[in-house]
């Protein structure tokens, strides 16, 4: 078994972020990164989508980041649009501790509770 975990795991499998299809083609159907995730129910508000990849044994894969857990998820799937695997990686494995808790920083302060700021 492996010990790779997060963007080790994840770039080990797939590449580096990026380097995948902006389409790919299921059953008969060619579907557009966008789509790809509307389809999945995987394009909440808060994520963005980064690549696709087809894989062996008519499996697929498709990355995006996870706003709401600060992660990238590489998300594994089959020809039915069935669940197979999910890796996560924090994305400070990408840009740095220290670039990521600059960025936080930098983010506008807002109460944790919706009204509790006054």
């Amino acid at each position: 078994m492996s010990d790779l975990r997060g963007r080790a795991l994840i770039e080990s499998r797939f590449g580096k972020l990026g380097s995948g299809q902006q389409a790919v083609v299921i059953g008969d159907e060619e579907y557009d990164l966008p789509t790809l995730l509307a389809r999945m129910d995987l394009n909440f508000e808060d994520s963005w989508p980064i690549d696709i990849h087809a894989l062996p044994e008519n499996r697929f894969c498709v990355r995006y980041y996870d706003g709401q857990d600060q992660r990238i998820v590489a998300h594994e799937f089959d020809a039915s649009f069935v669940f197979i695997a999910e890796t996560r990686g924090h994305i400070a494995e990408w840009i740095g501790e220290d670039a990521y808790y600059d960025w936080f920083r930098s983010m506008a302060r807002r109460p944790p509770i919706p009204g509790a700021d006054g």
